[in-house]
Formats: C-alpha cells, sequence, structure tokens
C-alpha cells in the first residue's frame, strides 16, 4: 500500500513537470562555470550517433535553447571552450543546467518527466550498486574459495537489482529513460529476462536506439532458443578419459550444465546443485556437467574440492574453442539445460529455484 502511495505521487509530480511548458516545446536555460571565455553552446541529439540540433552563443557565461521536440530523446550539451559536457534527456519540458568546468563538482540538469524518473531509478540502485563494487574489488583479490564466498554475496544482490530494474519498467513502460539505462545489459541477458522486457516495453519507443538494440538482442537469443528441440548432440571425453554420448542417457531426465574453474558463480552452482542431485538421483535424474576449461589439472581440482558426484565432461578447448558450447550458442556461464526422457530440451536457463520447483512437481507429487 505504501509503496503504491509513493509511486502514485511520483507518477503525479513527474507528470506535473511534463506540463510545465507548452505543446512539443523545450527551453534549456544553462549556466557555465569557469574562468576561461566560453563562445559558444552547442545541444545534440544522441540517437544513433550524434546529430547537431541547436548552437547558441554564450553571453557572461550564460546560454539558452528554445525548440520543439516530439519525443523523448537522449541528449547532450557540450561548450566550446571547456572539455565537459551534460548528458540528459530532451522532452518538452523546460530544463535548468549548470556545467561546472572542474569534474569534481555536479553539472546537473533539471527538468523533465524522463530526467526524473532515471534520477529516481538511480537513486534507489545506488546503494546495491556501490556494495557490489566494494564486492567487486574484494572478489579480484581473493583466492578461489574467496571467490565462491563472495560470488554468493553478489548474487543475492544482484537479484535485488532485477527487483528494481523489472519493477521500473512495469511502472514506467514507456520510458526513454528506463530502456536506455538497460541497454548495456541486452547483450548479456538471456532470452527468457528479453522476452519479459519486451513485453514489458511499450512499442512507443520503437522510434528509440534501445529498443532497436533490445529487438536486435531478443531476436538473436530467440533464434538460439532450444526448448521444444531435440537437444544438441554432445559426443566428448569423460574425466576418467571414457568416451561420452548424451543420447546414452534417453530414458532419463538430464540437466545439461556448462560451466568452468574459474567460474565462481558456476562454483557456487556446483554446490548448490549436489544435495539436489543425491536427493532426485534415484528417480532417474541426472547431471551432466560440460567443462569450458582448457586446463585439465584445474578442471579435475574444482570437481575435487565441490564434491561433484555426477558426469563430468570436457574437450578443454575453452569455450570459444568449445563445439558443444556452439552447438548450445553458450556465450556466458552458468548456462543450464533441462532435457527430457526423449531427448528433448524442456528448459533452458534454468536457476537452482526453477529446479527444484520442476523435480518436486515431478517426483513428490
Amino acid at each position: 500500500m505504501h509503496k503504491n502511495l509513493v509511486y502514485s505521487l511520483f507518477a503525479a509530480f513527474i507528470c506535473s513537470l511534463g506540463m510545465s511548458y507548452a505543446q512539443n516545446n523545450f527551453k534549456i536555460k544553462g549556466e557555465v562555470v569557469t574562468d576561461k571565455p566560453v563562445t559558444w553552446a552547442y545541444l545534440y541529439k544522441m540517437e544513433k550517433g550524434r546529430q547537431l540540433l541547436d548552437s547558441v552563443a554564450v553571453k557572461n557565461n550564460q546560454f539558452e535553447f528554445v525548440g520543439a521536440v516530439d519525443k523523448a530523446y537522449s541528449a547532450s550539451i557540450s561548450v566550446k571552450g571547456i572539455r565537459r559536457s551534460v548528458s540528459f534527456y530532451l522532452e518538452p519540458a523546460t530544463f535548468y543546467t549548470r556545467i561546472e568546468e572542474d569534474w569534481a563538482k555536479p553539472s546537473p540538469v533539471i527538468g523533465g518527466v524522463q530526467n526524473a524518473i532515471a534520477k529516481g531509478y538511480e537513486a534507489e540502485n545506488k546503494r546495491v550498486q556501490d556494495t557490489m563494487m566494494v564486492l567487486g574489488q574484494k572478489y579480484e583479490h581473493a583466492d578461489a574459495e574467496g571467490k565462491v564466498k563472495l560470488s554468493l554475496l553478489m548474487e543475492e544482490w544482484s537479484e535485488q537489482l532485477d527487483s528494481t530494474r523489472y519493477r521500473y519498467i512495469e511502472n514506467y513502460p514507456n520510458s526513454l529513460a528506463i530502456i536506455d539505462i538497460n541497454r548495456p545489459y541486452f547483450a548479456v541477458l538471456n532470452y527468457l529476462k528479453l522476452d519479459r522486457m519486451k513485453r514489458l516495453f511499450d512499442p512507443s519507443l520503437s522510434y528509440s536506439h534501445a529498443y532497436e538494440e533490445l529487438d536486435k538482442y531478443y531476436e538473436q537469443k530467440k533464434s538460439e532458443y532450444l526448448v521444444g528441440q531435440q537437444a544438441p548432440m554432445v559426443k566428448t571425453k569423460t574425466v576418467d578419459g571414457k568416451s561420452f554420448d548424451l543420447s546414452s542417457l534417453k530414458g532419463k531426465l538430464v540437466l545439461l550444465d556448462f560451466w568452468a574453474s574459474w567460474c565462481a558463480p558456476c562454483r557456487v552452482a556446483n554446490r548448490k546443485l549436489v544435495p539436489t542431485y543425491e536427493k532426485y538421483k534415484s528417480y532417474g535424474f541426472e547431471i551432466v556437467s560440460v567443462s569450458m576449461d582448457d586446463k585439465e589439472n584445474l578442471w579435475k581440482d574444482a570437481i575435487k574440492k565441490d564434491g561433484i558426484p555426477w558426469i563430468q565432461v570436457s574437450e578443454l578447448k575453452g569455450i570459444k574453442g568449445s563445439t558443444i558450447a556452439d552447438a548450445y550458442s553458450v556465450r556466458q556461464l552458468p548456462t543450464l539445460f533441462l532435457i527430457d526422457e526423449k531427448g528433448k530440451v524442456i528448459h533452458q536457463n534454468i536457476d537452482h529455484e526453477e529446479l527444484l520447483m520442476y523435480l518436486k512437481s515431478r517426483y513428490e507429487q
């Protein structure tokens, strides 16, 4: 109830900002804080490259842009004479900006619905991102066991970022700011997450470069989505040097797990899977882990340390050289596929909680 009230008040506030200037007009008043002589200010639209919209003279370190746009756009303002610029979302509204030459001082842009949404989103995520940055720095200097423990913590904080991301998309589905802020993640999100985003974002954003990027990666990941298809062939060697063929496991429910010894989240997943495997293996559940390692000793050491009792295979060619990874379009780790008794893929990018729910519903009803 409280959260809904906050969103209602915030929505009312940003709507009032949006109506602060008539029709499609915008006005930008700015000042430049510098001792250097500055002569011109430039307004750019940042869609598919940089496009100059207007230039105005700077007088007494002040400038003003007046114009019209029919939609919101990513934009920036730069000033001749200093190397500082400001980025913001341009839309029909009144804006104020102060451009500081001193990079240690903030250069804010105030005004517009999209900038208000962006500031709210960034403020809500700041604590989580700061914490993850600290954990990331510790991760860089941690030993293998320390990396596993830190990955568990980072996974929890990452889930908070995901929760905030989708909550904002649900509340502001036609926000250029939200789709633009999330654009760097499109390349690494799996098909299911991109599909959820695509369903949530309003097609009215299709004019934007960010929406085109979302569409591009969505179509790419969709073409690589194997659910409903026969699992590609896996023929390689086990950790004991024996020949292995995935088709020999037909009649069993198989979790195909792509991992590597150097992948800390994979090592976390291994430890979660051990009790799950022990509980359900007698029902006909099997796991096959396909390592993306290229060094046999590191692969074997990780198996021993994680206490992995199920089938382990590898081409020992790394992820880029693996024909198996290529067949399954695996580009990041861990990636897991659930394959039914007939050899058909029934889940892709399944996480441990989803796996537990599936196994419980299948074997414990």
